[in-house]
């Protein structure tokens, strides 16, 4: 059996530009090393093993980063053996069909976005790999395989015995399978090969699917300033309602100062007339005080029924706050106060932190983003999903609730409506409104 040699390679603009044993790696990642030319930039590269015949069986596309000094940043855990052992087939290059892990193919998803795909346009990059592999820049001990040992000459078999004139007329009566060995294996790497192009092609459709998503969020953002264009137009005509409605009230008052006038040349025309208007007045300004005076107990007592209630909420909104900072405060502390080596040694031995997130699903937590995502999960999740805490929460409503949220003499509609999974294509007053109320606002 040929010896295994694993290696990793790095891409950059498509081409390999660097070549090291996986120990030289590992030293790397143990921050022994570091690589300059790399400095402060995203790499690609892939986790090769290579048999003592320079051929690859398994390839592993991983992305890592480098920092402004050339050393690995954050604390890179990508299990590269793990996704090599439970990776899917790709094409051959030369040693039978190799496995294959990259973002298209990840035999676990928590992975997936450390992962790149490699260009599978007339197998590019595996062209690159298996060339850069022949020619051995690393020095690898090679030995010749079975195939050319035998066209240097016959193996010499010291303990191989001649099988008898039976045993060769049963060997030859034995029915021979259809198809060649050899090419069973060029088939199933052609299949394997085709649907690892087939996922890195889905892969692109997607991205152009999100594209065209952003792109309509954009134009739904561009609709949305042009109605709050047209909301400022809408107050300026208010205003000028307001400066209407004033000029009325002006113009009222002069005419009452022209009622006064004439009840004055009234008055002064008799006394038969002054009198009938003072009945008049003390009847009017009687019924006009008690009516007032009933108006004004009634709203006094509705505006001390308020102030009582916002006292009392003001007081419980005060004590919850309370409450909440005393809750933050221990939560710091006990952040503060718990060892840190804990959280490193169950990073370094691979241990994830995932939550859940409706909107963004399974979510990567690093150890140095536990005490943000723990103060409020909330705003972390919201901000991975890159919108608002306000909108997060209004689209989770929808979410766990897909109904028709139009009012309707003080109750919601009710109807059941298609849900919109992503927050950033959630739009309030549109997304939750049945066909009926898309475009009737709330009251």
């Amino acid at each position: 059996m040929s010896a295994i040699t694993e290696a990793v390679m790095f891409f950059q603009d498509g081409e390999i530009v660097k070549e090291m044993y996986f120990t030289e790696f590992e030293a790397v990642l143990d921050e022994v090393v570091g690589i300059p030319d790399f400095a402060d930039s995203e790499i690609q590269s892939v986790f090769l093993p290579i048999t003592s015949q320079l051929k690859v069986t398994a390839a592993v596309f991983f992305l890592i980063r480098f920092d402004a000094q050339g050393r690995v940043t954050g604390h890179w855990n990508i299990p590269l053996r793990h996704l090599m052992d439970y990776a899917t087939l790709g094409p051959d290059l030369g040693a039978g069909p190799i496995k294959v892990a990259c973002y298209s193919a990840c035999p676990e998803e928590w992975y997936q976005k450390q992962l790149w795909d490699p260009d599978m346009e007339e197998d590019k990059t595996f062209r690159q790999i298996s060339a850069a592999a022949e020619r051995n820049r690393l020095g690898i001990l090679t030995e010749p395989s079975p195939e050319q040992a035998a066209s240097h000459g016959t193996v010499f078999q010291p303990f191989a015995k001649v099988s008898s004139n039976r045993d060769q007329s049963s060997t030859e009566n034995t029915p021979q399978p259809v198809f060649h060995r050899r090419y069973r294996q060029k088939r199933r790497a052609l299949l394997a090969q085709q649907r690892l192009a087939l996922a890195t092609q889905t892969r692109e459709w997607r991205q152009r699917v999100e594209a065209l998503e952003n792109e309509h969020v954009e134009k739904l953002a561009d609709r949305d300033a042009l109605v709050e264009q047209l909301q400022a137009n809408w107050d300026s005509e208010q205003k000028q309602r307001k400066q209407a409605e004033s000029q009325l009230q002006q113009l009222r008052r002069q005419l009452a100062d022209k009622a006064t006038e004439l009840e004055q040349s009234l008055a002064d025309s008799g006394q038969e007339y002054r009198s009938q208007l003072e009945a008049l007045r003390q009847q009017y300004q009687g019924d006009s005080e008690q009516r007032v005076t009933d108006i004004t107990a009634h709203y006094e007592e509705l505006v001390k029924k308020r102030e009582q209630e916002l006292y009392a909420r003001s007081t419980e909104i005060v004590e919850l706050r309370a409450q909440l900072s005393t809750l933050r405060e221990q939560n710091s502390g006990l952040m503060l106060s718990s060892d840190d080596h804990v959280l490193d040694e169950m990073v370094k031995k691979g241990i994830v932190f995932v939550a859940y997130h409706p909107g963004i699903e399974h979510l990567l937590i690093a150890k140095e983003e536990m005490p943000q995502y723990l103060g409020d999960p909330t705003a972390f999740a919201a901000a991975r999903c890159e919108v608002s805490e306000a909108h997060y929460k209004t689209w989770l409503a929808h979410y766990r609730l897909p109904i028709c949220r139009a009012l309707e003499e003080g109750h919601y509609c009710g109807q059941p409506i298609d849900k919109v999974i992503r927050p950033r294509l959630f739009r309030s007053g549109e997304s939750d409104r049945c066909q009926r109320h898309i475009h009737v606002p709330d009251e």
